[in-house]
């Protein structure tokens, strides 16, 4: 069969609704660090940058397809492609998962303990943040895959709906959003927007997550050997992490309206969801601001749960083990990291130490990670999904993997850039 020739039907509607492990992908984008870009682009913007969540989510999803047609073509993980360029990749990624798991989780337990402290200052940080990744664990533990999928697609709207109501709230100026979807350069100083986008980029792209969605796919069975069957799934998994990312958009919408209508106007630029939360009060009284923190306390908590689920199927994946989330290596891997992150929370360690290295393992893996993808999925034996000029659809997908390594380069430097 030629590269990219399968004339494929409509998806049904239960496949268009089966949005599972979208929502699943969903929750590694939608955490503090996208809330917070969006307080700051509705706050200094209004919704003129929504379209960014959008453009450079195309990026994040044409990453994530590259893992999965790689999957797809030798049924083997992303991580595969590392330990194929070279042994030192997998001591790099070993590195990589582990403090980035374990960094990113406590950044996640350290805001809902922050939110619940807002809510009931008698709670110690300390106590709230392991609170969190306890209920986050017994999750996790007591679960199986399937139900955890439900679970996230519940979580994901009822996080839409609280945002949204909080916004409609304050008088959410929701007229402005159709033109915020037209890509454009707001009226501001350069180093002001370009930040954001960067920093909206690293949060969509998201570093080695990109390559999970693999994952999901083992653990439903979704592997076909005949190419017209590796096409179909390659369709349906498509929609489903595209879901995914749009969700980030989708969330950021409410979020940045709410911050247009009560920061904007009076020229304060909140740096989180507390902040917001708590400008939210005066302007549209004690219940938006209740629904905006449990809105919150659930985005943080659920990207929690993202990052120990990613970090504990990178591990098993790198040492070669059965990539399950029912298995007692999956169990343990999970409670390694809940011990590791939770216990930043007792060390009183500064945050922005740990948002430093976080920040800076980063910067060097986008581009890595984008490279490596590129230079592997461009070889002439990917059979089905090879690179080729013989159709429409194969120059589209040539150009979006380019677009993609290019956003993955721009992200890095810019991160570098803001630290050295």
């Amino acid at each position: 069969m030629k590269p990219w020739s399968a004339k494929l039907p409509p998806l049904s509607g239960r496949a268009l609704t089966g949005i599972g492990a979208g929502a699943l992908v969903g929750s590694f984008y939608i955490g503090t660090g996208d809330i917070a870009i969006a307080t700051k682009m509705g706050a200094l913007f209004g919704m003129d940058m929504w379209w960014t969540f959008f453009v450079l989510g195309l990026a994040g999803w044409t990453l994530m397809d590259m893992s999965t047609r790689y999957y797809l073509r030798f049924g083997r993980t992303p991580l595969s492609i590392f330990k194929e360029v070279h042994p030192v990749f997998s001591i790099y990624l070993f590195v990589t998962v582990v403090v980035t798991t374990t960094i990113g989780a406590y950044s996640q337990w350290n805001t809902c303990a922050h939110v619940l402290g807002t809510l009931n200052p008698g709670i110690p940080t300390e106590v709230g943040g392991t609170l969190a990744a306890l209920a986050a664990t017994a999750l996790l533990l007591l679960g199986v895959y399937r139900r955890i999928e439900l679970f996230f697609v519940l979580a994901l709207i009822v996080l839409i709906g609280l945002f949204a109501a909080a916004a409609a709230a304050a008088g959410a100026p929701w007229s402005e959003a159709p033109a915020g979807l037209l890509p454009g350069i707001p009226e501001s100083s350069r180093q002001e927007w370009i930040g954001l986008i960067q920093q909206n980029a690293g949060s969509l792209i998201n570093a080695w997550l990109i390559l999970i969605y693999p994952y999901t796919m083992i653990e439903k069975g979704w592997r076909s050997s005949k190419p017209l069957g590796q096409a179909r799934i390659l369709q349906r998994s498509r929609w489903d992490y595209g879901v995914g990312i749009a969700a980030a958009g989708i969330v950021a919408l409410p979020v940045m309206a709410a911050a247009a209508a009560v920061a904007r106007p009076f020229g304060i630029v909140p740096e989180n969801g507390t902040e917001l939360a708590a400008l939210l009060e005066p302007l549209a009284g004690g219940s938006a601001r209740l629904l905006f923190l449990v809105g919150f306390f659930i985005a943080a908590w659920t990207a929690g749960i993202g990052w120990m689920v990613c970090g504990a199927y990178a591990m098993l994946d790198l040492g070669n083990m059965k990539v399950r989330m029912e298995s007692r290596s999956f169990r343990q891997a999970v409670l390694v990291f809940v011990v590791a992150s939770a216990s930043l929370l007792f060390l009183r360690i500064n945050p922005v130490y740990g948002i430093r290295i976080f920040t800076v393992l980063l910067a060097v893996v986008f581009p890595v990670v984008a490279l490596v993808m590129v230079w592997r999925i461009s070889r002439p034996d990917m059979g089905y999904f090879r690179w080729s000029t013989g159709s429409v659809r194969g120059v589209v997908v040539i150009a979006l993997d380019v677009f993609a390594l290019l956003v993955s380069l721009f992200v890095g430097w810019g991160i570098m850039s803001r630290f050295f």
